[in-house]
């Protein structure tokens, strides 16, 4: 007989399900600690996937060292019986400690995190969110990214080691790892794909075969009870049937036809535009990086007839934190497609570039590129001006091309009578803020513009106010978010030309100017020997805001100290300027003269202190009534709610499904055994789920009777509906239809007499534990 379900007309005794949790499997072989090793083995090699993400391998033996402190101490708090709560509490204040002393153990206290090591957790945490939309992989493994991936491995840890040994889901124990190794490889370079891939792989099959042996070591009778060779057989020859299948995927995979076209679906331009759309990561993540520690290297050589600001692409799209671009590429290879009309003369000239460090996709033009001649396709973006490599060159490095240039001259009364009139396609793309944008900033703009005449000259009143009442100073840190301009505009008033350009396309788009900001560099050196030739290096990386004039199209501006464009002297009354090789540019300053037009002269009439236009500042309560700017209280907000109906949907599913599968299941049993069966092993489940094991070996009728002893009101229901299941195998005449029904209510009456010994926190367990869902 069995005493999981109704057994076969025969007196031969099935053994019925053993305890879940074995230190091995009886016979030698501790499945266990090769088990937990396994899983340990899981977490290393998604560790070794982020290889994928960040640069160098200094971050590697941490992470690993982290993966096997945290596998250890939940097998240690487990064979203790440690409690999951505590020991899950216990686990992940040790993963905390552990990250505060390898990213902040100068700030901790005889090795016990302080305030200051919060502060400088969550300060590296910023600063990794601050630059994770503007870097591209393989990026360099800066300590917030570091402690966000140490996080994920702990958490990790946590949830796998409970789905493995405490709940037997051994599917589910590997998806944190899953979900960390397929969002590095969505995030990551191409690199080492096929190798890590296959060893992720064969790990998991590995602590899947070694799970699926133990389990079965303890719950299956082997063919002659061959219980010491089953369990050994399986991981031998499962582990040898997935080596030969991952080699083989390895080997054939990238040589199959198609293997290395582009995807149908890409995941990388999912939310792109489309096929065409190259997403262009924003170039302002370089510029401090040129500026400072690469201002020697020359980046690119330029001969010109003209001098100009060598320009890369335009950056339109500001979510509150980084300014990018979305451009849609096509392919060319000589003329190019004008972008907006403009109502202006134009010089137009040619430049020969030869790129040597840029290490960007971008190729330098002057604005605006008309022609190209190169050897190879380029592609091309008329919306901005943007000229790159194709799409499986990886950088511009070692290019050489020609590029005729049409150079717009603008003249200060024409642009100040340019016409306010924007199209939709303009205000759509170039006015769009986001809705935490602070509205301090936005006062402040519209203060500093009111009363102007034009958009023009509220342009020369922005890019005036950076001009005299802010400091070029390279030591500002990088960023151009929401708070960041914020800060700088109020309290810093110091920093270089990502504020600078950053903060003033965002002012001008508060009040009601289409803006963007360009990146590229400033002329470089002329060679003495040759007054045509150039020598662009890191120190003239540069960015500066353009602006949408009506029928003048985009008209840049520079807003920058120590900065100045050729050409543009007419309209925006800055000379040419640029650093000095060798020089501070905090000395590069000029005092400016607004161009003497009606218009500009203007500019002087701002309602600000002449000395200092924040002096007297008010923010006052022309702007919305809420005027807190900082977006962490809404993220958790929302946070918190998606969590809330996580839970909740979780909840509801768990009912539905359970309530359907128990409604499927006693509508299928129709015959009066199939009932008696049904009932038997409903009942054996509730008894599992109020902690009681159901031995191998036991008939029902010995069933009943040890289970009476731990729950004597239990013993009739019990004793009867064993002695239903007996009658139901062995008897000559099938059961009545009587029988099937009374045993089904014996098995309600054992589902809520095991229910009701348990605590309120025992029956919500049992209730909603995942594997009620997996349940058979």
């Amino acid at each position: 007989m069995t005493a999981t379900t109704a057994p076969p007309r025969h007196p031969a005794n099935r053994p019925a399900l053993p305890p879940r949790s074995s230190v091995g499997t009886g016979t030698g072989l501790p499945l266990l600690p090769v088990s937990e090793l396994a899983l340990c083995l899981v977490g290393l090699v998604t560790v070794l996937g982020l290889r994928r993400v960040f640069v160098g391998t200094e971050w590697l033996a941490p992470l690993a060292l982290q993966v096997i402190v945290a596998h250890a101490s939940l097998a240690l708090l487990r064979r203790r019986n440690v409690p999951m709560l505590p020991a899950t509490l216990g686990v992940l204040v040790l993963g905390l400690v552990v990250i505060t002393w390898i990213h902040a153990g100068d700030t901790t206290t005889y090795g016990f995190p302080t305030s200051a090591s919060f502060d400088a957790l969550g300060t590296a945490l910023a600063d990794a969110q601050a630059s994770f939309a503007d870097v591209k992989a393989p990026t360099e493994a800066l300590d917030g990214f570091l402690i966000a991936s140490a996080g994920a491995v702990w958490i990790g840890a946590v949830i796998a080691d409970w789905a493995a040994f405490r709940v037997d889901a051994t599917i589910e124990a590997t998806l944190p790892a899953a979900t960390l190794f397929i969002l590095a490889a969505v995030l990551g370079a191409d690199v080492d794909r096929v190798l890590v891939s296959g060893l992720w792989v064969v790990a998991v099959l590995a602590f899947v075969l070694v799970r699926r042996a133990d389990r079965l070591g303890r719950t299956a009778t082997w063919v002659g009870d061959h219980r010491s060779s089953g369990p050994r057989a399986l991981v031998l020859l499962g582990g040898a049937l997935a080596l030969v299948a991952v080699a083989v995927a390895a080997i054939l995979g990238p040589r199959l036809p198609g293997a290395r076209s582009e995807a149908i679906v890409s995941l990388t331009d999912i939310g792109s535009g489309g096929p065409g759309t190259r997403v262009t990561i924003s170039p302002l993540v370089d510029i401090r990086s040129r500026l400072v520690d690469q201002a020697d290297v020359e980046v690119f050589s330029v001969r010109s007839d003209v001098r100009a600001y060598w320009r890369l692409t335009s950056l339109d799209r500001f979510d509150g934190r980084i300014w990018s671009s979305n451009g849609s590429y096509g392919k060319t290879s000589r003329d190019l497609d004008a972008g907006v009309p403009v109502a202006a003369d134009r010089i137009e000239f040619e430049q020969t570039y030869s790129i040597s460090a840029l290490a960007q996709i971008w190729l330098p033009a002057a604005y605006e590129p008309r022609q190209v001649s190169v050897v190879q396709d380029v592609r091309y973006d008329e919306v901005s001006g943007t000229i790159i490599v194709d799409t499986d060159v990886p950088t511009s490095d070692n290019t050489d091309y020609r590029v005729i240039s049409a150079l717009p001259q603008f003249d200060p009364t024409a642009l100040s009578t340019a016409s306010r009139e924007i199209p939709v396609e303009i205000a759509e793309q170039y006015l769009d803020l986001p809705a935490e944008f602070p509205a301090t900033v936005r006062q402040l703009a519209q203060e500093l513009t009111a009363g102007s005449g034009s958009a023009y000259e509220a342009s020369l009143r922005l890019q005036n106010f950076f001009r005299d009442n802010f400091t070029y100073d390279l030591e500002v840190g990088a960023g151009h978010s929401d708070q960041a301009i914020e800060q700088f505009v109020f309290d810093l008033r110091r920093g270089y030309c990502e504020q600078f350009a950053g903060s003033f396309a965002a002012m001008a788009r508060s009040v009601g100017i289409p803006a963007r900001v360009a990146v590229g560099f400033t002329p470089g050196n002329s060679e003495p020997a040759d007054s045509t030739l150039y020598r662009v290096r890191g120190e003239h990386a540069h960015a500066w805001p353009e602006v949408y004039l009506g029928e003048y199209g985009w008209v840049a501006f520079e807003p920058t100290p120590g900065r100045g464009a050729p050409f543009a002297q007419n309209y925006t009354g800055v000379p040419e300027q640029q650093v000095q090789s060798g020089g501070d540019p905090t000395t590069a300053t000029t005092t400016v003269s607004p161009p003497s037009t009606d218009a500009s002269a203007s500019t002087t009439s701002t309602p600000r202190n002449p000395d200092d236009p924040l002096e007297d500042f008010d923010p006052g309560t022309d702007g919305p009534e809420t005027t807190s700017t900082n977006p962490w209280f809404g993220r958790v907000a929302v946070a918190a709610g998606v969590l809330v109906g996580a839970v909740a949907l979780y909840l509801i599913t768990v009912l539905a499904v359970t309530g359907l599968r128990h409604r499927r299941r006693r509508n299928a049993a129709v015959a009066a055994d199939a009932k008696v069966a049904l009932a038997w092993d409903e009942s054996l489940a509730a008894i599992r789920r109020a902690g009681v094991t159901v031995r191998a070996a036991e008939t029902q009728s010995e069933v009943a009777a040890r289970i009476s002893k731990r729950f004597p009101a239990l013993g009739g229901p019990l004793t009867r509906l064993a002695g239903a299941v007996q009658d139901a195998t062995y008897a000559p005449q099938p059961v009545g239809t009587e029988v099937g029904d009374e045993a089904l209510a014996l098995a309600d009456e054992i589902t809520l007499g095991t229910t009701a010994t348990m605590s309120t926190s025992e029956r919500f367990v049992a209730r909603f534990h995942p594997s009620r869902l997996l349940d058979r």
